[in-house]
């Protein structure tokens, strides 16, 4: 291992300085999602509302949403978990493909906040972590990132590893004497000690990118269940179903458990109404049901904690990249862990470029001697 350790050495440090920038920014986006619900009701203190003994139909703010932006197709309707929180619709403009939210009082049917993403910053922060803001290409190159970081979280602590005799060590920090050593010093231990949790952050992330894949692999050993995708062909003249029946028969057939989301797919014609799932442990886990959004034919339903063990574990790899999986507790380990992956990116660049610019400093100084020599 000691003849290995010099290579993984090379390999971390030009891995690291491939990447650094891009683990960089993925840190700091992803300590942000962690808390972006909280965040949104500090940053847009008007999404806090004064809760009143009843709350309008969804129908009635949505056709209060689609008359405002009739161009608009609306994707998906959120509620909040937030007995006081607004409702948000998410809609895509026709022209632009731009997304627009929409914060609507959920007592008072009145738009709170409206705007596109940029108006919105944690929802910017949130596709410049999943995509760059590049589409598919971006979610590649997070997932290459990803299997990056992994490489990276793996061979560091193979590299900083003192020995259980000088455990203790590993975890000593210089702050005395020049800037290089307190900084490397501070590298290998923060490294040292936030590795599991990158390791856990990496893994899951990439795997969130190439989820098919991880469900191919799965269905090898067992069965993998895909959520439905029913396809509707919109229906000359007719109306579609207002939407609240659609979620009193969910709640009605599928148990009386809260409404979540509501997402439109197929031009509209299907509507899945997504309620939480009293089936399963994972905080997010939803009964998610499908219907002809015309005649309210059922088109399927796929309710987290009723699938095969290969779905949940799929299901699974969002909630515990976000850290929900363990409430307060768990988020604050996962906010530790964007945070750190910032400060080991930030730090593991800045050894680098300084390393460089006292190799600029000695090669003169080298070449001085060496001529009077």
């Amino acid at each position: 291992m000691k003849r290995l350790r010099p290579f993984l050495l090379k390999l971390h440090r030009w891995t690291g300085l491939t990447v650094g920038i891009l683990l960089l920014i993925q840190g700091l986006t992803g300590a942000t999602m962690v808390f972006r619900d909280e965040i949104d009701r500090v940053i847009h203190p008007a999404i806090v509302v004064a809760p009143t003994a009843s709350r309008v139909p969804v129908q009635q703010m949505l056709d209060m949403v689609q008359t405002a932006h009739p161009d608009a197709t609306v994707n998906r309707i959120e509620i909040s978990r937030w007995a006081d929180g607004a409702a948000l619709f998410k809609l895509t403009d026709p022209h632009t493909k731009a997304l627009r939210l929409i914060a609507v009082d959920p007592f008072r049917n009145h738009i709170l906040r409206d705007g596109t993403r940029t108006a919105w910053p944690t929802e910017w922060l949130f596709a410049v972590h999943h995509t760059l803001l590049a589409g598919d290409t971006g979610e590649i190159i997070i997932g290459i990132e990803g299997l990056a970081l992994l490489f990276m979280a793996i061979t560091g602590p193979i590299v900083w590893w003192p020995g259980l005799a000088r455990f203790r060590n590993g975890f000593r920090i210089l702050w005395r004497g020049n800037s290089d050593r307190r900084w490397r010093t501070l590298h290998r231990a923060w490294g040292g000690a936030a590795a599991l949790l990158l390791i856990v952050s990496a893994t899951t992330g990439a795997m969130m990118v190439w989820k098919d894949e991880v469900r191919g692999v799965l269905g090898l050993f067992g069965t993998v269940t895909q959520r439905p995708a029913p396809k509707v062909a919109a229906v000359a003249g007719a109306t579609p179903l207002p939407v609240d029946r659609l979620v009193a028969r969910a709640r009605a057939e599928y148990g009386a458990t809260p409404l979540r989301q509501i997402r439109f797919s197929s031009g509209g014609n299907v509507v899945a109404i997504y309620l939480d799932s009293d089936l399963t442990v994972r905080p997010d886990g939803a009964k998610q049901v499908y219907y002809n959004a015309y005649s309210g034919a059922d088109l399927g339903h796929y309710v987290a904690g009723a699938l095969p063990a290969g779905s949940e574990i799929v299901d699974w790899l969002y909630t515990v990249h976000t850290g929900l999986f363990g409430g307060i507790a768990t988020r604050l380990l996962f906010l530790l862990s964007g945070l750190s992956l910032a400060g080991l990116s930030g730090t593991g660049l800045w050894l680098w470029f300084s390393r460089r610019a006292r190799s600029r400093k000695r090669a003169p100084a080298a070449l001085s001697t060496a001529e009077a020599a």
